[in-house]
């Protein structure tokens, strides 16, 4: 039995060569363009649960106390990176960020608005220097610009800085 030659596959071979390598280039090249659309649909799904969690919790409030300007009715939390996590912010843990500090400060809903201009300092240290631990596998600490109020809105603004516990 004789073994045929392979100068008649020659380019056969070749041409089939290319077609798989470029099915191979191609696939990752697609995996690579699905996988920014999905980080980028994951963090707009994270914003948009962390709005709608607020936003009920607004409309609770607000309908609890429509009739009574005198209560906070609405909580707003705005947060930052501190200037040396800027470049490596991420969404994601930003709005992980601001909904642990939503759920803390959520306990100023329905408090007198005259209590919260009087002792700022009380609504302000419930998460001042507050050290929040496995965000994505970190550690981050919050510090509070200042807090504000406004009707019956309660606006906290906070900055964001990654904690390195001291050395013992």
């Amino acid at each position: 039995m004789r073994v045929p030659s392979f100068e008649r596959y020659r380019s056969l071979l070749s041409g089939t060569g290319i077609f798989i390598a470029g099915t191979i280039v191609g696939a990752a090249v697609y995996l690579g363009i699905y996988q920014v659309h999905l980080s980028i649909l994951h963090e707009r799904v994270g914003e948009l649960s962390n709005q709608n969690k607020t936003l009920q919790d607004s409309m609770e409030g607000l309908n609890k106390f429509k009739q009574n300007q005198a209560y906070v009715g609405r909580i707003k939390v705005v947060a930052e990176f501190g200037p040396k996590e800027a470049d490596k912010a991420d969404a994601n843990v930003l709005n992980e960020l601001k909904r642990l500090v939503y759920e803390d400060i959520k306990l100023t809903s329905g408090k007198p608005v005259s209590a919260v201009r009087e002792a700022p300092d009380i609504f302000t240290n419930l998460v001042d220097k507050k050290v929040y631990r496995n965000v994505f596998g970190k550690n981050y600490q919050i510090s509070v610009r200042y807090l504000m109020v406004v009707q019956t809105e309660f606006t906290l603004y906070i900055t964001c800085s990654e904690f390195a516990p001291p050395p013992t």
